[in-house]
């Protein structure tokens, strides 16, 4: 049976990516699909990546840029890393 994850831990991967992965710094941006490979391959479903996005949006550790395809790292994001 899978695990289940949480929002918070949703949104933590998400900023594992950013940082662990593509080495970015705060103030950096990524593209939605810059996540969609590595989301998979580390057992995560699309509506996991939904849930942690929503989170990591309302606790402004990313910012969702124009266009609603690219998330910018804020300070507070890069420190939750």
């Amino acid at each position: 049976m899978a695990t289940l994850r949480t929002p918070e831990e949703c949104a933590r991967e998400i900023l594992a990516i950013f940082v662990w992965h593509f080495g970015l710094l705060a103030g950096e941006v990524l593209r939605r699909n810059n996540f969609i490979t590595l989301w998979q391959q580390r057992g995560y479903r699309p509506k996991d990546f939904n849930a942690g996005l929503q989170f990591a949006l309302e606790n402004r550790w990313l910012e969702l840029l124009p266009g609603g395809n690219s998330y910018r790292l804020t300070k507070s994001g890069f420190a939750a890393a």
